[in-house]
């Protein structure tokens, strides 16, 4: 039984009041559990309880052994003056203030049901603790998504300030920092976005009206780029890449940035480096305007992009496949795009420039976007519960990782929902 278990019983009520007694065998009365505290210092303020005929009121601290009062050395804080109430699962000592007087201590009685039920959730290996029951209680768990879905919007932001900060408030290069993020994909995504930093936007827009001069900026830039070669194209792109570099004093990234191990070749870093290179051939001089509230048909125009010619028929530079390749991205790339690049950005700006209709319009686009398929949500399936759109698997990603993964059941509503409906007394 953990602090955070016992935290949790105490802040729901979730023990036997009606067996809390002292040491010397007197009732302790709950009147109030106090406010829980989620800084440094006593677990609950500002509690009141009755005992011995008096109300006394202050703060409430809880530890799984009694002794760690001593382990944590709260007897020389006077921080923990004030505790009127040491709550404990074992009490295996008498503990002391700072001024050598006793705190009042009580042992919880707990249902033991609610113990089973915590550990089947904290116990089990599944990905999902509640994968079993989550589909058989009465919660509503759609009222769920929406503020799961704002909250990762939230996380995605952090990364957006970062390069915000970054680039000295340039909204404009920020944008076509996260696109690049966003074009690598989870194995790649971060060679992509120091591809970004290291290739600056001005230089890719003086260059923007030469698909080919991009190619060699964003190839050579990114480390792939072989030092020789018998292909033209590829030798072609070699000399432009030497000139570029001497004309914009260019570094390139070390190739092992780049992972091509268990990725498909379709999702490559060559081939999404050759669609990168096309999306800014078309779009780098109106990266702008991408930023204005458009309708979902002309968000997937935006991103309808395939590769110059030589990427039709080759993954890497070296090796020519007879059959076409699949260069041009797909549907569902597309709406990842836009689900993890666009959508995120524009819900930032707006939230910072207070224009909080756009704020709903990021919400209801993400609405009429279909729902992602992958591992994550393919364990929710398995459990029952299938997103209708993105808004709702997103918010289930974020549910996941935020809490499933970590076992963080007790700050999750639907684990405390499970906790709070076993309690019988």
């Amino acid at each position: 039984m953990t602090e955070d278990f016992l935290q949790f019983l105490w802040q729901y009520r979730l023990f036997n009041e009606e067996e809390l007694f002292s040491k010397e065998g007197k009732k302790v009365e709950i009147i109030h559990v106090g406010t829980k505290n989620s800084d440094a210092g006593p677990d609950f303020f500002n509690a009141r309880i009755r005992y011995n005929g008096i109300e006394w009121a202050g703060n409430i601290e809880i530890h799984k052994n009694a002794s760690d009062w001593n382990l944590h050395k709260h007897f020389e804080d006077e921080n923990y003056d004030n505790i009127i109430l040491h709550v404990v699962a074992n009490y295996d000592t008498d503990v002391y203030n700072s001024k050598q007087q006793p705190i009042l201590t009580i042992q919880l009685s707990v249902q033991s049901s609610i113990i089973e039920e915590y550990k089947s959730l904290y116990e089990n290996h599944k990905p999902i603790a509640c994968i079993d029951k989550i589909n058989t209680i009465d919660y509503p768990i759609s009222t769920y998504f929406e503020s799961m879905a704002v909250s990762k919007l939230s996380k995605k932001s952090l990364l957006i300030q970062s390069e915000l900060k970054d680039t000295q408030n340039n909204w404009e290069e920020t944008f076509y920092r996260l696109l690049a993020y966003s074009f690598g994909l989870k194995a790649n995504a971060q060679a992509f976005l120091m591809l970004a930093q290291a290739t600056p936007l001005h230089v890719v827009k003086k260059n923007a009206d030469n698909l080919f001069v991009l190619e060699a900026l964003l190839f050579g830039q990114s480390g792939l780029l072989p030092e020789r070669s018998t292909n033209n194209y590829v030798k072609e792109l070699i000399n432009e890449y030497r000139h570029l570099s001497v004309k914009y004093s260019l570094t390139p990234l070390p190739s092992t940035l780049w992972k091509f191990s268990k990725i498909h070749p379709p999702s490559f870093p060559t081939i999404r480096i050759a669609q990168w290179a096309y999306f800014l051939y078309q779009n780098s001089n109106q990266l702008m305007i991408a930023w204005e509230k458009m309708t979902l048909k002309k968000m997937m125009k935006l991103f309808s992009i395939k590769t110059s010619s030589f990427w039709e028929h080759h993954y890497t530079f070296e090796k020519y496949t007879s059959s076409p390749t699949r260069n041009k991205i797909g549907k569902s790339f597309a709406h990842l795009l836009i689900i993890n690049a666009y959508l995120p950005f524009v819900f930032l700006y707006c939230k910072e420039h207070q224009l909080l209709e756009g704020q709903e319009w990021v919400i209801s686009m993400y609405e009429q976007i279909p729902s992602e398929k992958n591992h994550i949500i393919k364990y929710w399936n398995e459990a029952g519960i299938v997103p209708q759109n993105a808004l709702q698997s997103q918010a289930l990603i974020y549910l996941y990782e935020h809490y499933c993964k970590p076992r963080f059941c007790l700050r999750c509503n639907i684990g405390t929902y499970l906790l709070l409906h076993t309690k019988k007394w």
